[in-house]
């Protein structure tokens, strides 16, 4: 029989494994061959975290009672961590712009980044994307984008493996990424251009069949400056 003691110096002993925190990049493992899909007309914006964790925090493998035995964390900020993510995304599809260069700024709320394992690994990514005109402020598309992944684990606890459960959390990340990218109303609203671009094509296009009719000599010089003037104003 144990002696309360040596119960406690064995306890003791696991709760001691459990403190290690594995730093983590959520760099894809290889290259990707995404093709591009658009012109280069996007920057990258700002990234909120919204999860209730430390801004550092991913996830842990936790014990039979949930206590974490081993952490996953960034070096730096998650929400800066997905920023980067997001221009790598942006950058493999020809859709990145140079700060000051585009029509529209691409902004990231993360509602979840996590994952956990106590037997099956798993993990939860959920964020809101909005793509926002870059003079007008106005919001041409958003859309709340998610993804999860569930594997059965060969053993939990402290034999499980903290380098897995990065993967998975890695790979869940980028389907959002990815999902979010991909997305035809993100390209059509790209496609389509600023509201403001929008309205002076329409302008010139107008201006245009104005002075086909005057050339045609269906409407006089006059006439054609009064209605120009009338479209502008």
């Amino acid at each position: 029989m144990i002696s309360g003691k040596l119960a406690g110096v064995m306890l003791g002993g696991m709760l001691l494994v459990g403190c290690t925190t594995t730093p983590v990049s959520l760099d894809p493992a290889q290259g990707s061959d995404t093709v591009g899909v658009g012109s280069a007309n996007v920057e990258m914006g700002s990234v909120t975290d919204s999860r209730q964790h430390g801004s550092n925090w991913l996830g842990a493998i936790r014990g039979g009672f949930g206590n974490p035995l081993q952490t996953l964390e960034t070096e730096e900020p998650v929400s800066e961590v997905v920023r980067g993510q997001f221009i790598t995304g942006l950058e493999q599809r020809g859709m990145l712009a140079q700060e000051g260069e585009g029509d529209f700024i691409l902004e990231v709320d993360i509602e979840q980044l996590d994952s956990n394992q106590v037997m099956r690994r798993e993990a939860h990514s959920r964020l809101d994307v909005t793509l926002i005109e870059q003079g007008s402020r106005t919001i041409a598309y958003e859309n709340s984008v998610r993804s999860s992944n569930v594997e059965g684990g060969a053993g939990g606890g402290v034999f499980a493996s903290i380098e897995k459960l990065e993967e998975i959390l890695t790979r869940t990340l980028w389907e959002t990424i990815g999902e979010a990218l991909d997305d035809e109303r993100l390209h059509q609203a790209i496609a389509h251009g600023p509201a403001e671009a929008q309205v002076s094509s329409e302008l010139e296009a107008d201006i245009e069949a104005l002075r086909r009719l005057r050339d045609r000599g269906v409407i006089t010089e006059d006439e054609y400056r009064e209605r120009v003037l009338h479209l502008v104003d």
